[in-house]
């Protein structure tokens, strides 16, 4: 059997053929996969003290549930093709224009990374698969939440998802204070750290800070 169909039988199948042959095995299989710890040896060494007469494994079990989700249960990612790449999400709009040439992309550009803006991009199939897998590719992503846009919100949940899943991505949200104090952000994040400007200027000297202290520059 496989590592893997090992720890699950042993998982399944706690009291066969006893439970006192069952914690050795237990054992012998931490041991040969240095997957023991503390809390696990502990647990082992009160079984084994009892013996066949303990009939209650159930936190051995509990622990190599856990032990077996975080072996094989975890979602692998692939890795970053393009560690260069910020990820910018945001309105489309004349007026936002400026703030993406003269704000987003001049501080990307100057700390050396490239700018990805998906409506730069050609592309054919699905705008979302390329949406995923530019994100995915990208070591930040940046989201501008003035205008309220459904695209972006779900970009940055994109973001924030690999996050969760130990992918290195950092996640910056941004908006414009005039449209944060008026129209407000949605609930779910109004609680962020967003980075508030006023102006292209503003924009450009805050996230020029905020990006370098993220991304160690």
């Amino acid at each position: 059997m496989t590592e893997k169909e090992v720890l699950k039988n042993l998982i399944d199948n706690p009291k066969k053929p006893t439970v006192n042959e069952w914690v050795y095995n237990v054992e012998a299989f931490l041991q040969e996969t240095k997957s023991s710890t503390k809390e696990a040896s502990t647990l082992i060494k009160s079984i084994k003290f009892q013996g066949d007469e303990f009939q209650y494994c159930a936190n051995l079990v509990a622990w190599l549930r856990q032990l077996y989700k975080r072996k094989y249960d975890s979602i692998e990612l692939p890795p970053i093709t393009k560690r260069n790449q910020i990820f910018v999400a945001m309105m489309f709009s004349d007026d936002m224009s400026s703030i993406y040439e003269n704000g987003y992309k001049t501080v990307i550009q100057s700390l050396n990374y490239a700018a990805m803006r998906i409506d730069e991009k050609e592309y054919i199939g699905s705008i979302i698969n390329e949406i995923t897998s530019e994100i995915a590719n990208s070591v930040a992503l940046i989201a501008d939440l003035t205008g309220n846009r459904g695209g972006v919100y779900y970009e940055a949940g994109i973001a924030r998802g690999l996050a969760m899943c130990n992918h290195p991505i950092k996640l910056i949200l941004t908006c414009n204070r005039e449209f944060f104090n008026s129209e407000k952000v949605h609930f779910d994040v109004s609680g962020d750290n967003i980075l508030l400007y006023d102006n292209c200027a503003d924009l450009t000297e805050k996230l020029g800070t905020r990006l370098s202290v993220i991304l160690g520059k």
